[in-house]
């Protein structure tokens, strides 16, 4: 049985368990400390202070935290097929703990791999939500509403370019935008609220490229990436970011509204240290066969930690997974073949664009898209979806 058929039959067999599972231990933890390391402090700037506690004291996002705290034992039957994924002792070793981070990201690695041992958390655009036109989310229709929830990294967050003329795309159909930052409702416009960066978004593209088509009345994008980001970040058991997902996905469910589909882009972070041998931190690495499947197994696991994490907070939407690892080198196949494999049908999650396919002169800075380069995003996208519902799955 070759890695891809037995990662998806370990995969099936994990999501069998999933549904009938549930404890009483803490899967998130207390956020009590905030330790920022060295080149990490870089991303601090960019950020308001670490802050300890929950990221919000609204009922429904505790409520939610709560009810990830009842359920550990899918989580825990996760890491115990991953880790005997294989029989190395060097790959097991690697597995543990952060050992793998510490090998593969220098000085940033506590900060990465660290879970509650500090958190940067992306301000709210205030001068971006002066410019926007807002409006009752009830007001908006729900009839062939399709309501998008956008998460991951940079190049699905307000990274895109201007036009020539520094001009920002912005939509010819009236659709919405949700910020997680207040819980309230938007008309959609770029930069869209509720993610990081002041440039374009895919996704705003992405519902004029719905609405053109007919596979939508109207949209609504509740955006949650954050630019630079690891996977690891957003792993529902110590990840920094998770509970940003619960913050955003509690607000929709408070305004009445629920994610026809998760489009997640991550990857180029992951990527970096196979694809230039270094860490951010310039840390020079000699990335071993071993180092590259320890790699391999430890982004699977946080694939499936964060599907069994949205799980688990109820969310039943399909999840599109990019395949995304170009930034600034090449295309790095460590990454690409774990994307590959976390596509399965029995666990809702499907494959979306293959975003290495957008060359680096459609990439304004080598890693972020120009303007026609986020044209193409956006049809990928848009391409996926409805390759999605006109195979049969019930459409918004």
């Amino acid at each position: 049985m070759n890695l891809r058929v037995s990662i998806v039959v370990l995969v099936a067999a994990w999501f069998a368990s999933f549904a009938a599972t549930a404890g009483a231990a803490e899967v998130l933890p207390a956020r009590d400390v905030c330790q920022p390391t060295t080149s990490a402090r870089s991303r601090d700037g960019n950020c308001v202070p670490c802050a300890v506690g929950p990221i919000s004291t609204r009922p429904g996002f505790l409520a939610l935290l709560e009810q990830m705290r009842t359920r550990r034992a899918a989580f825990a039957d996760i890491d115990r097929r991953i880790d005997g994924a294989s029989s190395d002792p060097e790959v097991q070793s690697l597995l543990q703990g952060r050992n793998l981070a510490l090998a593969l990201y220098g000085s940033d690695a506590d900060f990465i791999a660290g879970g509650n041992a500090s958190r940067c958390l992306m301000g709210d655009s205030e001068a971006a939500r002066a410019r926007a036109t807002p409006i009752a989310c009830d007001a908006i229709p729900r009839e062939g509403l399709v309501v998008l929830l956008t998460a991951g990294q940079s190049n699905i967050s307000n990274t895109g370019a201007p036009d020539q003329s520094g001009r920002l795309y912005q939509p010819h159909n009236r659709f919405y935008n949700f910020d997680r930052f207040d819980g309230r409702c938007y008309v959609a416009r770029n930069p869209l609220l509720g993610t990081t960066g002041d440039g374009e978004n895919v996704a705003t593209r992405l519902g004029d490229e719905l609405i053109d088509r007919g596979l939508a009345k109207t949209v609504l994008i509740a955006p949650a990436a954050i630019g630079g980001t690891y996977l690891e970040e957003w792993r529902a058991r110590g990840g920094k970011y998770f509970e940003v997902l619960l913050a955003t996905i509690a607000g929709l469910r408070e305004a009445g509204l629920e994610p026809s589909a998760v489009l997640w882009h991550q990857g180029e972070s992951n990527a970096f240290a196979f694809s230039t041998n270094g860490a951010e931190d310039g840390t020079h690495l000699q990335v071993t066969p071993k180092m590259k499947e320890a790699g391999r197994l430890s982004y699977l696991r946080n694939y499936l930690e964060i599907v069994a994490g949205l799980r688990a907070a109820d969310v039943t939407a399909p999840i599109f997974v990019a395949t995304a690892t170009l930034c600034g080198s090449v295309p790095d196949e460590i990454i690409r073949s774990a994307q590959a494999v976390v596509p399965n049908p029995a666990l809702g999650v499907h494959p979306g664009p293959d975003t290495d396919q957008i060359g680096l002169t459609l990439r304004h800075d080598g890693c972020h898209m120009s303007r026609a380069g986020t044209e193409l995003h956006a049809r990928m996208w848009a391409d996926r979806l409805a390759e999605f519902w006109k195979s049969g799955a019930r459409r918004p």
